[in-house]
């Protein structure tokens, strides 16, 4: 039996026109009909991830910033911040790289982006970041009003592999590195990902991870691919992510999610 289904948002149940599908509305309606357990599992803050999950009645609380937290509208679960004394060093890393940094503050609509804006940052607030308040900042003199969240670099693909490397070689295990999107390269908590969030949640309703079912397609999923029994990868995910995946169902934009989602209740169904 499948008692609990977590999906990825980005590049898994959308994708860059922002819009759920009326098939995966459909199959994630019908699941919570049956009984079944969902929720959203996103790098994104809690406020562009929310309208999503209004929409498609989700009560259960949503799993953002690859896990740093946890929340509904009326309760905080998890909240992990990233250490403060990673800022000046990640500041330095990404002046020393060239590269445009970003730190997510606040509860947490607010994002500081390092001045000027680039093309790379204008085009991910343009197309995919969403928030109340953006601010531009020099941060060689600027210092945050509050403790972040995450830090959030953007590059190219390639520049971002390249990043990747050099930050777990310069950080290791102290922080949570991550690519969340090709040119996104996000630091987080050490203590947090997207498996111990799940993993949580599934405690907390009681449903086993053998009766799990996880559906991703970034590199930042494998750590819940990894933790369930029924661990999916939707067609357009990296090879890497895929060999992670117990099953692999269609591309975002044929509704592999519907797919995963028809397939967990026919299972169901033979129990």
């Amino acid at each position: 039996m499948i008692k609990f289904i977590v999906v990825d948002l980005d590049d898994t149940l959308i994708g860059m026109d922002l819009r759920v599908s009326s098939r995966n509305k459909k199959a994630i309606r019908r699941a919570l009909k049956k009984g079944i357990q969902v929720t959203i599992a996103t790098g994104r803050t809690f406020q562009t991830a929310e309208p999503f999950v209004q929409k498609l009645g989700i009560r259960l609380p949503v799993i953002c910033y690859n896990g740093a937290l946890v929340r509904n509208t009326h309760k905080v679960h998890i909240e992990k911040m990233l250490p403060e004394y990673f800022v000046p060093e990640l500041v330095a890393f990404a002046k020393r790289n060239h590269v445009q940094i970003a730190f997510y503050v606040s509860h947490h609509s607010v994002i500081f982006f390092n001045r000027p804006l680039d093309a790379f940052a204008k085009e991910y607030l343009d197309n995919i970041e969403q928030v109340s308040e953006i601010t531009l900042v020099n941060f060689s003199s600027f210092s945050l009003p509050r403790t972040p969240i995450k830090a959030m670099m953007i590059s190219t693909d390639k520049k971002t592999r390249v990043l990747a490397r050099k930050a777990r070689a310069k950080w290791g295990d102290k922080m949570y590195i991550t690519i969340t999107r090709p040119n996104l390269l996000e630091f987080l908590n050490p203590e947090i990902n997207k498996g111990t969030a799940v993993a949580y949640l599934a405690k907390q309703i009681k449903v086993p991870l053998s009766q799990t079912m996880a559906i991703g397609d970034g590199m930042n999923d494998i750590p819940m691919l990894q933790k369930v029994r029924y661990s999916v990868a939707v067609k357009n995910a990296p090879a890497i992510v895929e060999k992670e995946a117990r099953y692999v169902v269609s591309s975002w934009e044929k509704d592999g999610v519907a797919e995963a989602i028809e397939w967990a209740m026919r299972h169901n169904a033979r129990k």
